[in-house]
């Protein structure tokens, strides 16, 4: 059993499941999602009868004053080189992350992060041949070269390495082992880079300002690679990656359309259907069930070009085609 962390940035339709299907699949210690107080208020509201069991909410805006002196406000305030598809709250999402440790004194030495729209469904076992596992769900012949650039250059010259690659898939893995001593020496690494007593969030908004973009997942499994190879254990791409898929949906679109009509959803009722309901329409409309799926709300994936088109969102039976809503 872990403990699982999970910024959210609002709840959707599909944050029930995902949550209790993270609840159901891998048992953890403690869920612990942050989020803003608006959005906590949404889960006290809607999520009594839900079934996710030692569920932790924590506040956003005020994540890091304790320990940092710094609100969201002011580490928004400090960026001011961000790409078009990539905002202030997606960084800030990933300091949360790369910081949780800082913050929650009840986190173990090892835990994981995970991202608010991977739903599991026949997902990868956290522990394989004793060693903690995450899998790589990304193919690496598709995306944002420019971005992927950022991330590497800065990997490169920050961290002052080579960035950890797979023969495969990519290191944009959705969720993450962590462990804190390489959490920890990782942020020394940005301090020593920059030669600045400054705290480790404000040399990564500094360094993101730089090169133009981050990747928390890339950047952390490149340095686990540089520090000990030996602890970078991973499922690779063909095991659970070919089976995955990805696409935009907001509650409007193709899956939740036609997961309405097979489940006779009432339309006066608030959506936010079950991880057993979906599992069930899930059942219905596969041979072989997905390993997992990502529904992705942000309406950037609506308008990418062709050739930034992940693998995954191209295979996908619910990419939205014109003719889906005749």
């Amino acid at each position: 059993m872990y403990q699982f962390v999970i910024p959210i940035h609002h709840v959707n339709w599909s944050t029930r499941s995902v949550l209790e299907g993270i609840s159901q699949k891998y048992k953890p210690k403690q869920i612990y999602v942050v989020t803003s107080d608006h959005e906590i208020k949404i889960f006290k509201d809607k999520s009594n009868s839900w079934d996710i069991e030692n569920l932790t909410l924590l506040e956003e805006n005020n994540f890091f004053l304790n320990k940092y002196g710094l609100t969201k406000k002011d580490i928004f305030s400090q960026i001011t080189q961000n790409k078009p598809n990539y905002s202030p709250g997606w960084l800030y999402q990933q300091i949360i992350k790369l910081g949780a440790s800082d913050v929650i004194d009840e986190l173990e030495d090892v835990f994981l992060v995970w991202d608010a729209d991977l739903l599991p469904v026949k997902s990868w076992p956290i522990i394989d041949e004793n060693n903690e596992k995450f899998a790589l769900l990304q193919d690496k012949s598709y995306g944002n070269q420019d971005v992927l650039n950022s991330w590497k250059n800065l990997i490169i010259n920050v961290l002052e390495i080579n960035p950890v690659e797979d023969i495969r898939g990519t290191f944009t893995s959705h969720h993450m082992v962590f462990k804190k001593k390489y959490l920890k020496s990782l942020k020394l690494k940005f301090k020593d880079h920059f030669k600045s007593d400054q705290n480790w969030i404000e040399l990564i908004i500094k360094a993101t300002n730089i090169y133009g973009s981050f990747g928390e997942y890339w950047t952390y499994a490149s340095w686990v690679n540089h520090i000990n190879k030996d602890d970078l254990n991973y499922y690779p791409y063909e095991k659970y990656g070919l089976t995955t898929e990805r696409f935009y949906d907001d509650g409007n679109g193709l899956f939740s359309r036609k997961y309405k009509k097979f489940s006779n959803f009432d339309e006066k009722k608030d959506f936010y259907p079950s991880y057993s309901s979906i599992l069930n329409f899930i059942d219905k409309n596969y041979q072989l069930p997905p390993s997992s799926l990502s529904f992705e709300t942000n309406i950037r994936h609506t308008k990418k070009k062709d050739e930034n088109i992940h693998l995954e969102e191209k295979r996908s039976i619910w990419r939205e085609k014109v003719y889906d809503r005749d």
